[in-house]
């Protein structure tokens, strides 16, 4: 908690990117994911920063967790699979281990599937056996499949794999699913990442809660529109957060809009860690109010201490059924709460200091 507020963060997902994993062919992409790290922070928030070598490993869920729990006020977190996009050779994040990791703390974790193939069979199979064998909790879908150097994208209301892979979801019991848009992943081509394929299936599947991921990077008077007219649209704030400590405008000029238009309820914090990691942005969001000069200039409405509320956690856990006084009370003596209440170790800890989980 921070401030009495629960927090949730709505993207987890340690990459492997060790070089047993990397594909050679793709360097310029995995170094493009690394300067995504970088700029996630700024020049007083620089020890957060992974080094070449530590960001180049398979980073482990216990440097993860200790990130998430113990060197930040995080109470629970949604681990994001993530499929190779054409640079590793395997998972980038393995849906198995990230539900075993969960089923080792269930009391801070859920976890969302992924799919690895451009074909609709192959894809609702990879979802069954997840779903199956590991109880996920949701989908995350990346708007392009990667394989022999290029990226072929896909639309969330194509006929071919999106609508039968959505049918799949709902009959195995999938409630939620969560799209990577905005945030553009050449080689694949730009326009995979816009949003303009998400009205239809806010409509034609009312029952499935789509989160667009990265949200606000982008496309923001877009977005607000669908948001006014699909109560079934969440926006998972991964990315635009950080932009609180390296895009300080940028991100009120976004948030501004988000809340004075289409208010604070479908709104939440997310870091994407290892992309990120929550501290700093935590410790900057915790008591954040717009300038006056913003206010004026934008006819914004000032951020309120239940919106803060809203998107810091209330929103994830309403997402998924849960109740913060259940959460904090399953976590209240858990190992991470007991390392908390005494020295908090600085960031990355368990990688750095080479100690065990906590």
């Amino acid at each position: 908690m921070i401030n009495d507020m629960v927090v949730v963060d709505a993207v987890v997902h340690p990459y492997n990117l060790s070089p047993a994993n990397q594909d050679p062919a793709a360097k310029a992409q995995l170094e493009s994911v690394y300067a995504a790290h970088r700029m996630s922070f700024d020049a007083r928030n620089a020890a957060y920063m992974l080094s070449h070598e530590e960001f180049f490993s398979d980073l482990s869920y216990e440097t993860l967790a200790c990130a998430e729990f113990v060197e930040s006020p995080v109470d629970f977190a949604v681990i994001h699979a993530l499929p190779g996009l054409g640079m590793v050779k395997s998972y980038m994040n393995d849906p198995a281990r990230a539900a075993a990791f969960r089923d080792r703390y269930p009391n801070r974790f859920k976890v969302y599937a992924t799919v690895d193939t451009p074909i609709a069979k192959g894809a609702i199979e990879q979802l069954e056996w997840q779903v199956k064998e590991h109880h996920v909790d949701g989908l995350k879908l990346y708007p392009a499949f990667f394989y022999e150097g290029k990226g072929v994208g896909w639309r969330l209301d194509g006929e071919d794999f999106a609508t039968p892979l959505l049918e799949a979801a709902q009959g195995f019991g999938i409630r939620h699913v969560a799209v990577h848009k905005v945030l553009w992943l050449p080689p694949a081509p730009r326009d995979a990442f816009n949003i303009d394929d998400v009205d239809s299936p806010l409509a034609r599947f009312p029952e499935l809660t789509f989160e667009i991921v990265h949200a606000g990077v982008a496309f923001v008077e877009e977005t607000c529109a669908l948001l006014q007219r699909h109560p079934n649209l969440r926006l998972n704030l991964e990315t635009m957060f950080a932009y609180i400590l390296t895009k300080p405008k940028v991100f009120a000029k976004v948030l501004g809009t988000l809340i004075t238009r289409c208010g604070s309820e479908r709104l939440m914090f997310a870091t994407g860690n290892n992309l990120a990691h929550p501290r700093p942005i935590l410790e900057a969001f915790a008591r954040y109010q717009f300038a006056d000069d913003v206010l004026r200039e934008f006819s914004f409405r000032q951020l309120t201490e239940v919106d803060r509320r809203n998107i810091l956690g209330l929103n994830a856990l309403r997402l998924h059924g849960l109740e913060a006084r259940e959460v904090l009370a399953g976590i209240r003596d858990d190992e991470f709460s007991r390392a908390r209440a005494g020295r908090i170790p600085g960031p990355w800890s368990v990688l750095r200091e080479r100690t065990a989980l906590v």
